[in-house]
């Protein structure tokens, strides 16, 4: 009995994995692409990595 259960949920799984993928396959549209951009700036004469201030 436990054997059936545990096949039963592998099946259920397996089933609803294949009917998000073909949803999504289905579905195509035409979405603007996002670009992430990063902007570093570089300090001449700094070489810190980084800067602890002490307070005490």
């Amino acid at each position: 009995m436990r054997n059936n259960i545990l096949g039963g949920l592998v099946i259920f799984v397996v089933v609803l994995t294949c009917l998000l993928m073909l949803d999504d396959i289905s579905n195509v549209q035409d979405q603007p692409v996002k670009k992430d951009t990063v902007l570093i700036e570089q300090i001449e004469g700094n070489t810190d990595l980084a800067i602890v201030e002490d307070s005490e």
